[in-house]
Order: structure tokens, then sequence, then C-alpha cells
């Protein structure tokens, strides 16, 4: 019997009695839109997830940063394949820059060069944040016509910042928020929260319940020594100093111990937007996704030192 199926008892009814429920359908909701706008289908194991999130606040962190932590990975490290189909977004990039100088005419310079950018635009990797919340309209000023202009819509625009490699897209979310966790529940028991030898095991079912397989320990390990500890730190702080910045600004700013601990991030997101809800670095981001890329030893190499735990959901792929 694996540790999670063990996991499963009496004190689930207790769990969800201290979860807010609604909070946390809502934060699944939105990343399973996230996901699924590039193709990603891996299920997310709800009741596991907030187990181990009551686990964590148990460590110092709190449920609201936990939360704010893994919606800002799933949104930021989500990779997409793009190629040939995706022309026509880069033919609108290049007709909006040429509309106010050329007008109409910016349509057949588009045309004419449309042939050689599918051919350039072999398959490649990008971040699905760089494709989003851009303009989708340009306002094109009449040359005779000071100050007054017409709004042209465009097509979303795209930016290359991931090297492409054969396979399906790499899915570093959901490993990215664990160490990220990590760092922030080492930071609380450096300011006296409790602290506990099996933290490292809630962090390893935090991340099951995101891929939606179970997750062994020395997989983590492994995935954990391809990245940069002191960017994972900084990072960390980032989204630190970014949730208490918002929660200061909160009037009904929830306590740790509060039912509703999902209202202060929903509030922000909702009303501006995942690009200035959290602390996405383009640079920083694109380096995480190189280090996440690094090959890992596959999942038995090391069943001398950590039993593997079998389960049904072992079977299911995921990030």
């Amino acid at each position: 019997m694996s540790r999670r199926t063990r996991s499963r008892n009496a004190s689930d009814d207790s769990d969800q009695a201290r979860i807010d429920g609604e909070g946390l359908e809502w934060a699944l909701t939105q990343v399973r839109e996230w996901r699924g706008r590039v193709g990603n289908r891996a299920e997310i194991d709800g009741h596991l997830l907030a187990r181990q999130m009551l686990r964590l606040a148990e460590r110092g962190l709190q449920e609201s940063l936990c939360g704010y932590v893994i919606l800002g990975c799933e949104w930021m490290f989500r990779l997409r394949t793009s190629g040939p189909q995706d022309a026509q977004i880069v033919l609108a990039r290049i007709e909006g820059r040429l509309l106010p100088i050329l007008g109409d005419e910016a349509w057949f310079v588009t045309e004419a060069l449309a042939a050689s950018i599918r051919k350039e635009l072999k398959q490649h990797r990008t971040l699905a944040a760089e494709w989003e919340d851009e303009p989708r309209r340009v306002v094109v000023t009449e040359p005779d016509a000071i100050g007054i202009g017409r709004v042209r819509d465009l097509r979303l625009p795209p930016k290359s910042s991931i090297p492409s490699r054969r396979g399906p897209a790499p899915k570093p979310a959901p490993w990215i928020a664990g160490l990220i966790i990590e760092h922030l529940v080492a930071k609380s028991r450096e300011e006296g929260a409790q602290s506990t030898p099996r933290t490292l095991d809630v962090l390893v079912d935090l991340i099951s319940a995101l891929c939606g397989r179970e997750i062994e320990k020395q997989e983590y390990m492994a995935r954990r020594r391809s990245f940069d500890d002191q960017e994972l730190g900084q990072f960390a702080q980032k989204f630190r100093s970014s949730h208490e910045l918002f929660v200061s600004w909160d009037r009904q700013s929830t306590q740790q111990s509060h039912s509703e601990w999902f209202r202060v991030v929903r509030k922000r997101l909702e009303e501006f937007g995942p690009r200035n809800t959290f602390p996405y670095d383009l640079p920083t981001v694109a380096r995480l996704v190189q280090a996440y890329r690094v090959p890992a030893p596959r999942r038995l190499a090391s069943s001398r030192k950590y039993p593997v735990r079998k389960s049904s959901a072992g079977k299911r792929r995921g990030p």
C-alpha cells in the first residue's frame, strides 16, 4: 500500500473542514484552464493537495502563500510547442509593426513573407505566458489626420525563448513550485516555525498531487540538484514579498489559520491578471526551465535506497 493510499483515512473529514473548499476549487479550475491552453491534461489530486497544504501550514507556511506559489508557477512555467501552424501569429506581429507606416499595404508585405516564415517556423518551444495578455489591436494614424486614428485587429503575437527538443513539452511547474515552497518552509523554520523530519515527504506528496502521479523521493532529490539553490531562494523571496504586499493592501487580510486563504490571491488575480500578480521575470523563468530540462535519473534507478511506492496512479503520465 502506498503512502498516499495510507494517508486517506478518517482525518480527511477534519482536513476538509479546515480548507476553503470554494477557494481551492477556484484555484484548481484556474490551473486546469491554464494547463488546457497548452494541452496539459495531467489531473491534480485536490484532496491530496489540500492535505499537504495543511501539513505545510503546520510547518509555518501560510496556506495563502503556498497557493500563491502554486498558481504562479502553474501560470509561468507552461511550455507550448509551436510550429508552422503559428505562422499567422508571427505574420500578425509583423503586420502590426508595419501598419503605422504602410497602412493597408502592410497586408501585401506580410503575405509575400508568409511562405518563407512557414518554412522557417519549424517546431520549437515557447513559454505560454509570452504569447498571452498582449495587445490584440493597434491604432493606425492616418497620414493627413493629426491625432486621429483607427483601430485594427491583430492576432496574438509570440515570443520564442525555449530551445526545442523532440517529444511532448516539459511540465516543470509542479517541480519548481515544490522547490520554491521548500525554500519558504526553510525560511519559516529560521523564524521559529515548527520543524519536522517529514517535511520532505510532504513536499514529495505535494508535487505528486500536482503531477497527478506518485513521485519518488529520489526523483525529487535528483531534480533538486539540477537547480541553482541561490536563484531558487531569490525567486522564493520575490514570491513572499509580493504576497505580503498584496495582503498588506487588503483591508480584510486573512490570518494564517483563516479558512478563506485564497481570497487575497483570487482578488488580486481577477482584478489585475497574472502578469501583474505573480513575480514574473522572463530571464529567471527561462533559466529555471533550462535547469529542469537537465535529465534526471530514471525513477527506479535508485530503488535500493528508497522503496518504490506502488499505486495505480503511478501508471498515469504526468509532468
